[in-house]
């Protein structure tokens, strides 16, 4: 059975896409820490709350093997840990996980952060049924809130970026899966994942974005409509963040691409406010942020 008590990642990059949030929840309530909203965080894919990142060991012979175990992985906070930790402190946390053996890690966090049991709610759901819901029953008034998107693939679907952006009083991060679409966006038209794409970005448009239709001779002298992929990493998430200005009050200019190891981008880290009374600052401080680390 897999072991869920610790995820593990690596990579720079996390390590990135994490500071990045942190120092963006501690702006986000120095700004708002003396104006009268509720304020909220919502971590969409929370896992366990801690991440898990293996280190290089030189085990020579085998003379180290009794400290592999304990030596050869570093844990480390994760997006859920980070936000219970920033100071000033957030009114309410939402830690949303579909996986039940996650969902009782991350139950630990409220023995760690006794002062706020009250204010953790750990919600077992799809993560996208529950965002939806709770944008539509809220009271958004008096609630401000940041939301984390970071899947592990392509798990958010455009209805949740729009019934996030329908309220206008969130803040979201979204962690595209670049790698992920572009898999989908498969050469061989047959091979195209019509439906998941449709899903992702709400929209048919995308085909027309991504792919060409040329004329070509065959054999025999007759026309033959060929479909070629026409796209990059640059074109699929220019794609997005032109479909998040469609519904959100700004969306920032600057992203963040993630690569991994071989240098092939992995993500692409997106900001966008609803509010378009805070969204300049806010988007100052994110594209800051961004450039900066």
């Amino acid at each position: 059975m897999e072991d869920y008590t610790k995820q593990l990642f690596g990579g720079s990059w996390t390590e990135q896409k994490l500071e990045i949030l942190k120092k963006y929840l501690e702006a986000y309530n120095t700004a708002l820490k003396n104006q009268p909203f509720k304020r909220v965080y919502i971590d969409a894919f929370a896992g366990t709350g801690y991440r898990q990142q293996r280190q290089q060991q030189y085990n020579i012979q085998g003379f180290f093997e009794e400290l592999e175990e304990d030596e050869s992985k570093k844990f480390l906070k994760g997006s859920a840990k980070l936000a219970l930790e920033t100071s000033p402190s957030f009114h309410k946390y939402i830690f949303i996980e579909s996986n039940k053996n996650k969902i009782n890690e991350l139950e630990k966090l409220r023995t760690e952060h006794p002062e706020k049991e009250r204010q953790i709610e750990i919600i077992q759901s799809d993560a996208n049924e529950f965002i939806k819901n709770y944008c539509n029953k809220e009271n958004w008034t008096n609630t401000r809130a940041v939301l984390f998107l970071d899947p592990f693939a392509t798990e958010v679907e455009w209805p949740t970026i729009e019934a996030v952006a329908k309220t206008q009083c969130i803040d979201v991060w979204v962690l595209f899966p670049l790698m992920a679409v572009n898999r989908l966006l498969a050469k061989d038209p047959g091979k195209i994942s019509y439906n998941r794409l449709n899903r992702i970005f709400g929209t048919e448009d995308w085909f027309e974005y991504f792919y060409k239709t040329r004329t070509l001779d065959d054999i025999f002298g007759q026309s033959v409509d060929i479909i070629i992929k026409a796209c990059d990493f640059d074109r699929i998430g220019d794609f997005y963040k032109n479909r998040l200005r469609t519904i959100f009050s700004g969306v920032a200019e600057k992203t963040k691409v993630f690569y991994n190891s071989r240098e092939s981008a992995l993500f692409q880290l997106f900001f966008a406010v609803g509010n378009a009374k805070g969204a300049p600052i806010a988007i100052r401080i994110a594209e800051h942020l961004i450039r900066k680390i």
